[in-house]
């Protein structure tokens, strides 16, 4: 129950902070044309099985070293129906990482992941390291009544990559976060949000790999080489 308790304070904390993060804009700035990073091409999808076929794509670092970090932007100038949760996100859409805006080493992040009311298709996240061998693994989804969560199915295949105990709790996270496709019944209107948390072990430069049916967008982030606040 005080597992239970932590959790959704975690949630909350979660919200209210990408909530002030939201508020000013020039934090999270519109991107004009041009500013996203070129996405990869992508075959021919129907199902998640098609997604996993999909190799991953290789972000190049850039000309001096440094991890090429895709900054974080505004979405209202895109939202043409019914959306919750935060008014930010990365990437070029119409699937975003929410609800965080920086990611740290050990333990687990909390994301939000948006889903445009336009795409009610599956969406296949995967991860790696671009400058190491580092590995990102993902919790399946969690549904909290009331919070407007959309549910998530089960797990996927494969055994787990990785396990992580918080107040006494064993976390199991996989090499892949599987998003299924909206059922019939979801408001044709509203965006679908799903809260996930990720677990990467060792600082560096990452790439989030977002597959849809009619897309694939890459979003790198830079993990930092330091303690998690609070942590």
């Amino acid at each position: 129950m005080l597992s239970a308790r932590r959790t959704l304070f975690a949630v909350m904390l979660g919200l209210v902070a990408a909530g002030c993060g939201a508020t000013g804009l020039g934090a999270h700035p519109t991107p004009t044309p041009g500013s996203q990073a070129a996405q990869p091409s992508f075959a021919p999808a129907s199902n998640l099985a098609d997604l996993r076929n999909r190799p991953l794509n290789q972000p190049a670092l850039a000309a001096d070293g440094s991890c090429p970090s895709d900054s974080s932007h505004d979405v209202k100038p895109v939202v043409a129906s019914g959306k919750g949760g935060p008014n930010f996100g990365f990437g070029p859409g119409p699937a975003y990482l929410s609800g965080i805006v920086q990611i740290y080493p050990g333990a687990f992040d909390n994301e939000i992941w948006m889903i445009d009311a336009s795409y009610r298709g599956p969406v296949l996240i995967r991860g790696h390291q671009v400058n190491g061998a580092g590995v990102v693994s993902f919790q399946p989804p969690t549904t909290f009544a009331g919070m407007n969560f959309s549910g998530a199915g089960a797990p996927p295949p494969g055994p787990a990559v990785a396990t992580v105990t918080a107040a006494g709790e064993v976390m199991t996270f996989y090499a892949e976060l599987d998003l299924p496709a909206a059922e019939s019944s979801f408001p044709q209107t509203s965006w679908r949000l799903v809260f996930a948390r990720t677990h990467i072990e060792a600082p560096g430069c990452y790439a989030f790999q977002l597959d849809g049916l009619t897309f694939s967008t890459v979003i790198v982030f830079h993990v930092l080489d330091a303690a998690r606040p609070g942590g």
